[in-house]
C-alpha cells in the first residue's frame, strides 16, 4: 500500500514556542525567520521538510548534505525540489551538557568537516581580514563598544591576522541543541543550515568555545589536533575574534539582546 495514505505533517516546533516567536517579533520588530520546518510522517517513518525562501538556498544546502552523505554526520538528503528540502529525521536526544566524551565525539564530527577539501589561501584572497575590521567598526558605530575599545581591538586584530588561512566546511551554528545522540550512541548534527562551505576553518570551534565549551576548550582543540585537521591553531585567536565580532553584530541586528555582551572582548584587550 503506498505510504502517502499515512502522510501526516506538523510544524517542527510546538505551538507554544511558535506563538512566543511571533509575539517576540511583534513586540521587538525582530527580523522574521525566512524558512519553515515540518516533521512529516509517512507510513510510520518520520522525515524533516525544510521550506526555504528561494530555491538557491535549498540547492546549496542539498549540495553540502550530499558531500557528507556517506559519513552520516548530518541528516541524509531525501529530495530537493525548488525551494524545498526533504531530509532524514534523526531520532535521538539533543545534547544538553558537555563532558570529555561529548567533546571527543564532537571533535570527530568536526574533523570530518575540516578534512574535506580544505584550502590554504592567502589572507588577502579571502574576505576574512576585512570582515573583522568591518564588524568591529559596526559595533563601534552602534554603541556596542566605545571608540577607545574599538581603536585597541582594531589594532589587535591587525596583529592577529595571519598571512594565510584554511578555508572549507564548518558548522556555522555549533550550539549543543543542534546535535543529538542517536540510538546507537553516535552524535550527529541536525541543523542542515549550519553545514557551511567556504568558511574560515575553526569558526565552529570558536562558537562552541564561547557558548558552551568553557574549561573544555583546550581539550576540544587537542582532540581536533589529534585527528590531524588543517592546522589553524597558530592563528586561532584571529578566528575567535572574527567569530565574536560577527556574532555580536548579527545578534544586535537580529535583536537578540541577551547575546550582546561587549565584555566578551576583554580577553583580547589584555593582550
Amino acid at each position: 500500500m503506498p505510504g502517502w495514505l499515512g502522510f501526516r505533517q506538523r510544524p517542527l516546533h510546538p505551538l507554544g514556542r511558535r506563538l512566543r516567536f511571533r509575539l517576540l517579533r511583534w513586540l521587538s520588530n525582530r527580523p522574521p525567520n525566512s524558512k519553515r520546518i515540518y516533521v512529516v510522517t509517512i507510513g510510520g517513518r518520520r522525515f524533516k521538510r525544510v521550506v526555504f525562501s528561494d530555491s538557491h538556498q535549498a540547492e546549496l544546502a542539498a549540495a553540502r548534505l550530499e558531500a557528507f552523505g556517506p559519513s552520516g554526520i548530518y541528516p541524509a538528503l531525501v529530495l530537493q525540489r525548488e525551494g524545498e528540502l526533504w531530509v532524514e529525521y534523526v531520532e535521538g536526544e539533543p545534547l544538553r551538557e558537555a563532558d570529555r566524551e561529548v567533546v571527543a565525539q564532537l571533535a570527530g564530527l568536526f574533523a570530518t568537516l575540516y578534512r574535506r577539501d580544505p584550502r590554504l589561501e592567502p589572507i588577502e584572497a579571502t574576505p576574512f581580514a576585512w570582515a573583522l575590521h568591518r564588524d568591529l567598526r559596526f559595533l563601534r558605530e552602534v554603541g556596542v563598544i566605545s571608540q577607545g575599545v574599538h581603536r585597541v581591538l582594531d589594532e589587535i586584530a591587525g596583529k592577529l591576522t595571519p598571512k594565510a588561512v584554511w578555508v572549507g566546511y564548518d558548522c556555522t551554528d555549533a550550539i549543543l541543541k543542534n546535535f543529538v545522540r542517536d540510538g546507537a550512541g553516535r552524535i550527529r548534527g541536525v541543523d542542515v543550515e549550519s553545514l557551511g562551505a567556504d568558511q574560515l576553518l575553526g569558526s565552529g570551534a570558536a562558537k562552541a568555545a564561547v557558548r558552551w565549551l568553557g574549561p573544555l576548550r583546550d581539550a576540544f582543540l587537542h582532540e581536533l589536533r589529534a585527528r590531524e585537521v588543517p592546522d589553524f591553531g597558530a592563528y586561532f585567536p584571529f578566528v575567535e575574534m572574527s567569530f565574536l565580532a560577527f556574532w555580536q553584530k548579527s545578534s544586535f541586528l537580529e535583536k537578540k539582546r541577551r547575546f550582546v555582551d561587549p565584555s566578551l572582548f576583554d580577553r583580547f584587550l589584555g593582550q
